[in-house]
């Protein structure tokens, strides 16, 4: 709901009114602060922090719009004027920007409100995006896992797992006593680099895939295995390695 009050100016107020920006703007620091304080309690509004930061002063003139951005950029504040209605619109759209306008203005309990509702906004965000980042890890650190067991299991059934380099057959045991693991982790429970052991993964699953190690096509019972145990498709392990961890 809004409501649009008009109040009559007593006509010796009428001139200052009247003035360009460039006039009328005081000099004092305690007058501009005065005067900003003033133009927002008549003319601006400030959305709660909880939706978006979002501060604006609609004024009469471009000129008085521009000085006042030339007045809040001099404080470190990142003002921007628009048109909005064939009015001139003056705004601010970061949170520390309106914290320091508030501050200027004087409105110190604003102020706190504000931050608090700022510092809840700030530390849910950290959180949602720390926990999708460690989802996307745990979801490819499982996919990746099962991928390598399948393709394991797929090279014992056919009887390719004991032609193996031992070093091939050590990583295919881990694996398989460890689909848990990342790829760090694993590296560490084997005494092993990173490299060494993601190489050594990467070789079992080309070699399931049909791909065998001088590049020539393996049997083709080995191609299977890109689809799990006997055709199961792997995203049905992996669901199933989901709610073993959970």
């Amino acid at each position: 709901m809004t409501f649009f009050v008009e109040l009559l100016l007593p006509r010796g107020l009428e001139a200052q009114f009247g003035q360009p920006a460039a006039r009328a703007c005081p000099e004092s620091p305690c007058d501009r602060k005065a005067m900003l304080r003033g133009l927002f309690m008549g003319c601006g509004s400030v959305n709660a922090p909880s939706a978006r930061y979002h501060l604006e002063l609609v004024l009469p003139t471009h000129g008085w719009a521009t000085k006042l951005a030339v007045l809040m950029q001099e404080q470190g504040m990142r003002a921007g004027v628009t048109e909005r209605a064939g009015h001139q619109l003056l705004y601010l759209k970061d949170g520390d920007s309106i914290v320091r306008m508030l501050s200027l203005m004087g409105a110190s309990r604003a102020v706190m409100e504000f931050e608090n509702v700022r510092v809840v906004r700030e530390v849910s965000g950290q959180v949602n995006r720390r926990l999708n980042f460690e989802t996307a890890n745990i979801d490819k650190t499982i996919g990746s896992a099962m991928r390598q067991v399948s393709a394991i299991d797929q090279l014992e059934r056919l009887g390719r797992l004991p032609e193996l380099s031992p070093a091939l057959r050590e990583v295919a045991q881990a694996r398989r006593a460890n689909p848990e693991l990342n790829l760090a982790e694993l590296a560490a429970r084997m005494r092993l680099s990173k490299s060494a052991v993601n190489h050594r993964l990467r070789r079992l699953v080309e070699t399931a895939e049909g791909r065998s190690d001088d590049g020539e096509e393996a049997p083709p019972g080995l191609s299977a295995a890109r689809n799990g145990h006997d055709g199961v498709p792997v995203q049905r392990e992996v669901a199933a390695l989901g709610r073993r961890l959970a």
